[in-house]
């Protein structure tokens, strides 16, 4: 009987797998006792990434998901021009729930758009941006969200940024990150319950192909690794895609 290559088994594992880690792959080897070295690991993993058999998914991940995540950028579009004329020196990351729209269970009737930046700003940009009839909300606490029963489609909230790993002049937030943000403001502004959360990041997850390395390291700045890591988890689980 031929032998399997380490590379078929590697390939055999990813099969029902969105996503995995290396060290579930060194786990499967272990438990079914199949021997393997480093380099011989690292090799198969390059050639079958080189086949398109498996993809990069951040460091240490990998997915079966051809498609990476692509966020439209149109609902955000304007506004990022907005303020970037005025303050073209200015850093700071913007997203909208209208961005989300497609992956919603319960689609909502207006939309929510998030501003992140240097605290020292924050009062500045409000000021402008009130200036040019926008509807703002500087760091709004959970009871001052009760105003929110009257939301306008030009309501902004504006955040202190959260320093990490990611490009300076980043206007356009990633879905990384977004996906990170959605879970703080679920809780400070009572957006959206738990179970909807799960849905969305689910049906982001799974439609295309995100890195998976870059929202636990924005999770643990946020210090809420430990309950992406779980959200991701139970997603995860469900459709046969591991997590250690």
């Amino acid at each position: 009987m031929k032998k399997i290559s380490i590379k078929d088994h590697i390939s055999n594992f990813s099969k029902i797998r969105y996503y995995f880690h290396l060290q579930d792959l060194q786990k499967y080897f272990n438990n079914n006792k199949v021997e393997y070295n480093e380099e011989n690991l690292k090799k198969s993993i390059l050639r079958l990434k080189k086949n398109n058999i498996i993809y990069g998914a951040g460091r240490g991940w990998y997915s079966t998901i051809v498609e990476k995540f692509v966020l439209h950028s149109e609902p955000i579009e304007k506004i990022i021009k907005i303020i970037s004329e005025k303050f073209p020196l200015l850093e700071f990351s913007c997203w909208s729930t209208e961005q989300l729209k497609s992956f919603f269970h319960h689609l909502p009737t207006q939309f929510l758009t998030f501003i992140y930046l240097d605290k020292d700003y924050l009062q500045t940009l409000k000021d402008f941006l009130w200036e040019n009839n926008y509807n703002v909300f500087l760091n709004p606490s959970k009871k001052e969200t009760e105003k929110f029963l009257l939301i306008r489609n030009k309501t902004i909230i504006l955040r202190s940024a959260i320093h990490y790993r990611e490009s300076k002049n980043q206007y356009l937030a990633k879905i990384e990150k977004i996906i990170v943000d959605l879970f703080m403001e679920m809780k400070k502004v009572n957006l959206i319950d738990f179970e909807e959360y799960k849905k969305i990041v689910s049906n982001i997850i799974l439609s295309n192909r995100v890195n998976i390395a870059e929202i636990l390291d924005y999770a643990h700045s946020r210090k809420i690794k430990d309950e992406i890591y779980i959200v991701l988890q139970e997603i995860c689980v469900s459709t046969k895609a591991t997590f250690l």
